[in-house]
Formats: C-alpha cells, sequence, structure tokens
C-alpha cells in the first residue's frame, strides 16, 4: 500500500487540493468497482465522462479524486493534471512497482494476426522452460490459469494489476497484444517492453482513429517509446518488423531498437521460400541467422507462414535452438476462432474465423482458394458502431473470392442490422455481382442457410466473430458462438436427412 503522495509525485504537472498524506489501497476508474481506499480517476467515456459518477466513488470509499477538468467539486483531495489518461497509466505502473521490470516482457501490435502470433510465441516460450503470461483478445492466462479476457489491452490500472498478479505467480515471460486504441489511449505506458512486434498494418478502426495517419502514428508509438527505461540487466530491446509490410521502413526508423525484419523478401532477416498451401496446413523453407529448415503447420494459408515467421523471429532473440522452434511450431493445431474447422461428419468443410477486416477476410478467402476442391461460400457481416469505411470493401473482398455469400449481422449493437448490411452491397455488387449473394440478417439462419446450400468438397467459412461466444444488439447481449451453431446444424440436417445434406444455389 502506498500514500497518495508517494504515487503522485510521479506526475510533472498536477494541481492538488487537499491531504496527499493518506493511504491509497488501489485505483479505479468505474465508480462500480471503487473499494474504500481507492483513487477514483475520471475517464472520459463513450457516452458520459467520469465527472457525472465522483459522489458515487465517494460513497463508495474513494480517498482522491483525479480529473483533467476544471471546476470539478469533491469533498475528499482532488488532483488536476493536464492528462487524465496519462495520469492513470503513470500512477497504476508506480502503484503496483513496474512488474514488466521484473520480466521478459513482448509486445506484439498490427491489424491482423496479434492473437494468433502471442500465442504462438507464448507456446515457444513455455516450452523452452519458462513460465509464461498471455494478455490477448482470447484470453489471459497467468502460469497455468486462465481468466476471461476484458479486453485486447485492458484499462492501465488493470493492466499492471494483471502483470503483478503474473510476477507474483512467478511469470518470468509475458507476451501480450497491443492494440491501436490501448496506444492512443496511453493504456501501456509504464511499460516496459523488452521486444515489440508489427504483424502488418491495414485499415480499421477509423470509427475511432478518424483517419488512417492517427491509427499509424499510434502504433508507432509502441516502437518509437523503446527505451524509456534503462536496460534490464542482460536484456536487449529489439524491433521484429514485417518487412514485406509496406510500411515497415518507417517503423524502422521510429524506433531506437535494434530492428530485425521476417517476411519472403530478400532484405528479411527471417524468411521464408518454397511455400506450399495445402487444406491440412502450410509447408515452407525457413531461413535464419542460425540455420535453414524446413517448416511444416498445421495452420494454413500464407497468413501462417507471416504469424509463424513473426514468432520464429522473437524466439530466435530470445536464444532458443532452431529444431526446438520447429518441434513447437509443427505442433500446434491451431488457435480458438482462426481458420478453425467445424467438424461433425459433413462432406463438405467448414471453417470458422475471427476475420473482421478487409484484410483479414481477403487473407482468409485467398488461402481458402489456393485449395478449395469446389466452391467457397462465405457467411460474413459488420459489426455495429465500428468503422463504416470498411463495410463495402468487406464486401469487396467477400465476393472477389466466394463463388456464393450469405450477408448477416455480426454484433450490430446500436445499429439496425439492415443499415449495416446495406452499407456492405456496393462492395458485393461491384465483384460478385447481384447474382451472387443473398441476405439472412438473422446469423443463425445465414449459417443455416450457407450449410444448406454446401455440397460436397465445398467450403463454408464464417467470418466475423471467430471465438466470440455472444452477439450484441442494443437491447440485449445473446449467447452465439459461430462453432457451437454450425456444428448443431450439421448434425440436426444428418439426423433429418441423412447423408443427403446438400443443397443448391439458386438457380443451379
Amino acid at each position: 500500500m502506498k500514500t497518495l503522495a508517494e504515487l503522485v509525485k510521479v506526475l510533472l504537472h498536477k494541481e492538488v487540493r487537499g491531504s496527499v498524506e493518506i493511504a491509497v489501497s488501489g485505483l479505479a476508474y468505474h465508480s462500480g468497482q471503487v473499494k474504500p481506499g481507492d483513487v477514483f480517476f475520471c475517464l472520459p467515456g463513450a457516452r458520459s465522462h467520469g465527472k457525472r459518477f465522483i459522489d458515487e466513488a465517494e460513497t463508495a470509499g474513494a480517498v482522491a479524486v483525479v480529473t483533467d477538468l476544471p471546476e470539478v467539486e469533491t469533498s475528499v483531495t482532488l488532483v488536476r493534471v493536464p492528462e487524465i489518461r496519462m495520469a492513470l497509466a503513470l500512477l497504476s505502473a508506480h502503484f503496483y512497482d513496474y512488474p514488466s521490470r521484473e520480466m521478459v516482457l513482448t509486445g506484439v501490435t498490427g491489424t491482423n494476426g496479434k492473437t494468433t502470433v502471442t500465442h504462438l510465441i507464448d507456446a515457444l516460450l513455455a516450452c523452452n522452460g519458462a513460465l509464461t503470461g498471455l494478455i490477448g483478445t482470447v484470453r489471459y492466462h497467468v502460469g497455468g490459469v486462465e481468466y476471461p479476457s476484458l479486453a485486447t489491452t485492458p484499462e492501465a490500472n488493470e493492466l499492471q494489476a494483471l502483470l503483478r498478479r503474473m510476477r507474483t505467480a512467478g511469470v518470468t515471460h509475458a507476451t501480450m497484444e497491443v492494440s491501436s486504441h490501448a496506444l492512443a489511449l496511453q493504456r501501456t505506458i509504464g511499460c516496459d517492453f523488452d521486444t515489440v512486434v508489427l504483424t502488418n498494418v491495414t485499415e480499421d478502426h477509423l470509427d475511432f482513429h478518424q483517419t488512417f495517419d492517427h491509427y499509424l502514428k499510434s502504433k508507432i508509438k509502441l516502437f518509437s517509446s523503446l527505451g524509456a527505461f534503462p536496460l534490464k540487466e542482460g536484456r536487449f530491446r529489439r524491433a521484429v518488423v514485417n518487412g514485406d509490410d509496406v510500411h515497415w521502413a518507417h517503423f524502422a526508423e521510429q524506433t531506437p531498437a535494434e530492428v530485425l525484419l521476417y517476411g519472403l523478401s530478400p532484405r528479411c532477416h527471417i524468411r521464408a521460400s518454397e511455400v506450399l498451401v495445402l487444406r491440412e496446413g502450410v509447408s515452407f523453407w525457413l531461413d535464419t541467422p542460425a540455420g535453414s529448415a524446413t517448416i511444416k503447420l498445421k495452420m494454413t494459408g500464407l497468413f501462417s507462414v507471416y504469424n509463424a515467421l513473426a514468432a520464429i523471429a522473437v524466439a530466435y532473440l530470445e536464444g532458443l535452438p532452431l529444431d526446438q522452434i520447429k518441434t513447437v511450431l509443427e505442433g500446434v493445431s491451431g488457435i480458438p476462432g482462426r481458420f478453425e474447422s467445424v467438424d461433425a461428419g459433413q462432406d463438405y468443410t467448414v471453417i470458422v474465423d475471427y476475420a473482421h477486416t478487409p484484410d483479414g477476410l481477403g487473407n482468409v478467402l485467398r488461402a481458402v482458394r489456393e485449395f478449395a476442391p469446389a466452391r467457397v461460400l462465405t457467411v460474413f457481416g459488420c459489426g455495429g458502431d465500428r468503422d463504416r469505411t470498411k463495410r463495402p470493401l468487406m464486401g469487396e473482398e467477400a465476393g472477389r473470392y466466394s463463388d456464393y455469400c450469405v450477408v448477416t449481422s455480426d454484433n450490430p449493437r446500436t445499429e439496425e442490422p439492415g443499415g449495416i448490411i446495406a452499407e456492405i452491397l456496393p462492395g458485393l455488387l461491384r465483384t460478385i455481382g447481384a447474382g451472387g449473394f443473398e441476405i439472412q440478417p438473422d446469423r443463425r439462419d445465414a449459417i443455416a442457410r450457407a450449410l444448406e446450400l454446401a455440397r460436397a468438397d465445398d467450403i463454408v467459412v464464417i467470418a466475423g466473430k471467430g471465438h466470440e461466444t455472444t452477439q450484441i444488439f442494443s437491447d440485449k447481449t445473446i449467447s452465439f458462438d459461430d462453432r457451437q451453431i454450425a456444428r448443431e446444424l450439421i448434425q440436426r440436417r444428418g439426423e433429418t436427412y441423412g447423408d443427403d445434406t446438400r443443397g443448391n444455389l439458386r438457380g443451379s
């Protein structure tokens, strides 16, 4: 436990009204989570500002309030700062005694691939004898204990608390997904990264960032901030960058750390060649400064090669021998909701994937196209209250690589599903045309329709939600797992129709 005086000393610019000689037991930004002795941070929200909840926080036992607003009234100590999120991050790191300084911390950012890359890095480090921690979209784990994910990258106080929990449990190596939101909102300030990784940068989250330039600059923060802390004893700092990404040089120029490139280009230090994409997986020849080997993954698609190369680069930097890297990667069967197969005995293939960006969807469908023996049927939609500019682009990608599409809802949130779908259609009309798709706003009905249409050897891709187990509407959140729904529908069709479960497209 620290005093408020000990905490606020890390803030260079502040105005304090009231006593700072008070004990602080925790930090909170949600009034409903305030406990006696906590400091309450008035963060701006999507619909309201934390200022509205000061009375609730005080009633719950808050001993101080931190705000960036003028003229805030409170009966407890008030700390006014120029940047509220920066203050939360700095105070959180200090309150929990900078746990990342006591571990090897790897951060992975990029539009697509973060979850798979972090899982692969975690598997490689664990196999090398490290007790690992993982923070990401699908789950958090601390040693051998798993926790539900709060966010891809949690808020600063939750992040530092989680890192401290890891260190207390004996974790030596932590790997975390670092989202553009987290970087823009300064959640990772106070984290001492040893290695940072860039998967790729394509357009996404413009509902939040407004411009691609802001999105790009947010990602670069992770790389430019390396060196903010003194170097840990016996350690190094490296930036692992996708050398085939169009922005690679920009990231390399903006970091003070040594850069290691991965990809297929001759300039890359960790390089793949002779790539062979098959239905059951992808193989490639790997060249590294430590030697070469053939890698045969159980995951398929060219994007899986890039994900593996990113993880290999980190493992190489950590000193793992090449034969061990090969053994671990070839033993990974897949990541939840990432190109995950649903097999219930049907004579066609069903793949569920989290792809929810134009680039992500295009990557998945191109991978499927490389081994598809028959037609590709795609079920997809777009999330509500998110970047609207990508909706027609998603339609273009789906139409370009599919034989038929069923357009449906993703997480509509506060938007009308029909309005979202209407913004997808121009892209479909430009590529597959009016006869190449149909609309089924109900996601369960859409999946059922695609399965009804599937013939032997077809591939049904259900995209957008991946590992998610709920669907979010304006007035409710329901249980919904694409994998579970698909399996139930396949089994039901098999029970009803026996082996004759194949349907036809209209007019075929």
